[in-house]
């Protein structure tokens, strides 16, 4: 097993010098200030610079992982044994190249294929809290989400929740997954995996008899998966938060969201007070969460890449959300952003013969730099 303690390698621990320029300590602490500046850390207020140890989050959708001879939605949908080693040393070679410490999966339908393949990689913790539905003994529906860690899982739980007024639990789409992760420096975390319902119609109970009957069972199931979804993620907020009030623990949210964050069923997720009430904004401030994107790219100006496309128009569908703990104003600080990174050459200029068997989605991770000074 990989000792978790060797993942990082020491990079600087120094003391800012009041009156040095940006250049004088961009030459003598080997870090850039444009760095410090895409995490909102201007390098004349940070009095010691003791980020020297590097914790990576990676959401990845791995588009119908199931090994041969089951099939996945319809009885014809089954890889060969070729074309199934071919997705998987393709997945391989990016979560390397990723290098990612804690990783959340989506789409996954053979849990066991994929926990073999992951300890393999080196993470020796990987686990779900679903099953995939099966039809007629070999067609698999309903893809579950996974987790896979370097470091020890102090426990692992399904999110649950129920709405207002209803006795019975909400049934989500695709049960999110709750993990307790031991860090070194930063102690447990919860980690959370989603994968929010799809932006496909929800299925009518009738087949429609009319082109008008089908138009508007299309609108109407538009619209409920769109509902499916804010319940999801709105009850998913609610369990996070309660469970911050209960543990005061850092955590991060990470999936596949299926409809870019700044859509109105989202808004839960990034509520930092009540409305019309600015007043509410401090003491909710430690339940705040954040976009890493934002944190990463504040003061700086570049585009976000697409994680999906639909034919020629790009969406970011995948997210890594982290708690206030995480961000650069917080006093102390525990770490800032130094990467964002979007692996999508498969979508943008995909090579048929690499990328065939690849996924629609890009592969999204998140590097912080931990604060390992004294306080």
């Amino acid at each position: 097993m990989r000792d978790p303690y060797l993942c990082f390698s020491a990079s600087y621990t120094q003391v800012a010098l009041k009156g040095e320029s940006s250049s004088q300590q961009e030459t003598r602490l080997g870090i850039s200030t444009a760095k410090l500046h895409r995490s909102g850390i201007r390098s004349t207020e940070t009095q010691i610079l003791g980020f020297n140890m590097t914790i990576t989050f990676a959401t990845i959708n791995l588009f119908n992982y199931l090994a041969p001879p089951n099939a996945y939605y319809q009885f014809d949908n089954i890889y060969t044994q070729a074309e199934w080693q071919k997705k998987k040393q393709w997945f391989s070679q990016k979560i390397k190249q990723l290098d990612a410490d804690i990783i959340g999966f989506q789409e996954v339908f053979s849990f066991d294929e994929l926990r073999n393949q992951m300890m393999d990689l080196g993470y020796p913790y990987v686990a779900c809290v679903d099953e995939p539905i099966v039809k007629d003994g070999y067609i698999y529906s309903h893809p579950v989400v996974v987790i896979a860690s370097r470091y020890s899982l102090r426990q692992v739980s399904a999110v649950h929740g129920t709405l207002p007024n209803q006795a019975a639990p909400f049934c989500f789409n695709r049960t999110p997954l709750h993990a307790t992760v031991c860090l070194p420096m930063l102690g447990d975390i919860d980690v959370y995996i989603v994968h929010f319902k799809s932006q496909r119609p929800a299925e009518s109970p009738a087949a429609p008899h009319h082109l008008i009957d089908e138009w508007q069972q299309e609108t109407l199931g538009r619209w409920l998966s769109t509902v499916q979804r804010g319940f999801e993620a709105n009850l998913t907020h609610q369990y996070i938060v309660n469970t911050q009030k209960q543990t005061g623990r850092p955590c991060v949210l990470m999936g596949d969201f299926n409809k870019p964050l700044h859509h109105e069923e989202f808004q839960g997720l990034l509520s930092q007070a009540l409305y019309r009430r600015p007043e509410t904004q401090q003491p909710l401030a430690d339940y705040a969460l954040y976009d890493a994107w934002d944190l990463h790219t504040e003061s700086v100006e570049q585009p976000r890449k697409a994680t999906h496309y639909a034919g020629s128009t790009g969406s970011v569908l995948d997210y890594i959300l982290l708690s206030a703990d995480f961000a650069p104003f917080t006093q102390p600080m525990k770490s800032y952003i130094s990467h964002y990174t979007v692996l999508d050459q498969h979508l943008i200029n995909p090579s048929y013969e690499l990328d065939n068997f690849s996924t629609d989605h890009a592969l999204v991770a998140v590097t912080l730099k931990v604060n390992t000074a004294p306080s």
